[in-house]
């Protein structure tokens, strides 16, 4: 049964919401989670599933480091197939010691979603799926929150109440929240798929040809994730395809290769999107923090939605803990707290994305890029650390215009070699 008073109240049981849950749980909270999805295996379906390695500690913190075990992801690193050549430095992110560098993991929503959830109930969070946020009322002390329980109205208070629930959030609706969006000029399809081998050393392959881009993701149970990110000018292409599995094989044997696509069979529906702005929302509006979608929604194609939901989640999660809420001033200098490190945290990686969706480029230009990066080995490990979001854009472009300077320096012959 739900009760009538809560610590928090958090809207919205993805990861940022349930990640949230979890931590201010166990750290002695009173935490109701609710969702519109019925049950607590319900899963996102359009998403990469790629969680960065920047994200992968928060894992670790919460005890969930099951999680990436060989049972139930893929331990993996983005190795880009870019003109000119292949940027894959040796090891992994974040360290040229082998033995200290990250690396990524393939972990799917099916696997992701569920498990959060469940260690959530096990951890006294009180769980209420099939459950919708109807309206609420701002209070002196807190919150009354207005819910619809699996068609039973319901009233309950909270001292904070959080937003989780999405890039078309009720509580922003609620509270008129602004946004600001951005074009996204690519349109994307995703789908998984059988019988295609795990290329060597479990890479996640990223290639770049023609200014589309196609991602291939190896997954546990001999599955892999395919997604093609293409400009929009190329729908009506796509709308006259009778087989889309076979135009998307077809696309990515264009752009690998070098893999046998011969067994592949098509593992699920084909999932994507025609139009999806670059969304973002304060980290705060009228004190309700917003966390995971419902703060920050972009180009998918980044593959930042796991790991910018898990950082969000626990971002928010530590400040609470660290600053309290038991009275206005300690709910005002945890929500300080959020918003100060929210935006020191995503403002950066954001301008860097939307920028990139934005994808009329200037071919000579982006050739001349690539071709420094592919001829600097440290700059290489820097392009894999800012995609692994370890380093910001600003980071890049400092260690850019150093491979440059360096480069300028070298003899031709060295250069050309």
């Amino acid at each position: 049964m739900i009760q009538n008073q809560y610590d928090i109240i958090i809207i919205g049981a993805g990861v940022a919401g349930t990640t949230c849950a979890l931590a201010l749980q166990r750290a002695g909270y009173q935490v109701l989670l609710v969702d519109r999805r019925t049950s607590i295996e319900k899963y996102k379906k359009l998403c990469t599933h790629f969680i960065q390695p920047f994200a992968v500690p928060i894992l670790h913190r919460l005890g969930l480091q099951a999680l990436l075990s060989e049972r139930n992801s893929m331990k993996t690193k983005a190795a880009f197939l870019v003109p000119g050549g292949v940027i894959d430095p040796a090891g992994g992110y974040g360290s040229d010691d082998q033995e200290q560098s990250a690396f990524a993991y393939n972990l799917e929503r099916r696997v992701l979603d569920p498990w959060l959830r469940q260690q959530a109930v096990e951890a006294g969070v009180r769980v209420s799926m099939a459950t919708a946020l109807t309206d609420l009322e701002i209070c002196a002390d807190g919150y009354q929150v207005h819910l619809n329980v699996r068609r039973n109205p319901m009233t309950v208070r909270c001292r904070l109440l959080i937003a989780a629930d999405g890039r078309e959030s009720r509580l922003a609706n609620l509270l008129s929240a602004p946004q600001r969006r951005f074009v996204n000029e690519r349109m994307a399809f995703f789908c998984y798929a059988k019988g295609i081998a795990v290329p060597a050393q479990q890479r996640s392959l990223f290639s770049l040809r023609d200014q589309e881009m196609s991602f291939l993701y190896p997954l546990i149970g001999a599955r892999t994730l395919l997604s093609v990110y293409i400009q929009k000018d190329r729908a009506a292409d796509w709308a006259l395809v009778e087989n889309e599995f076979a135009a998307l094989v077809s696309l990515f044997r264009h752009h690998m290769p070098q893999l046998d696509f011969s067994q592949a069979t098509q593992d699920s529906p084909m999932f994507g999107y025609k139009k999806y702005a670059n969304q973002i929302r304060p980290a705060v509006t009228q004190g309700v923090p917003f966390i995971g979608d419902a703060s920050v929604s972009i180009d998918p194609m980044s593959g930042v939605g796991c790991g910018f939901a898990l950082q969000a989640g626990d971002l928010l999660a530590r400040a609470i803990i660290e600053q309290g809420i038991a009275n206005p001033v300690e709910c005002a200098q945890a929500l300080a707290q959020f918003t100060e490190q929210h935006q020191a945290f995503f403002s950066a990686h954001i301008d860097g994305i939307v920028a990139d969706s934005r994808v009329s480029k200037n071919e000579q230009s982006m050739l001349n890029t690539y071709r420094v990066i592919l001829n600097d080995e440290p700059l290489q490990r820097a392009y894999l650390d800012l995609t692994g979001r370890l380093i910001t854009p600003g980071t890049f472009q400092r260690h850019y215009l150093k491979a440059i300077a360096r480069q300028r320096r070298q003899p031709v012959s060295a250069q050309e070699a």
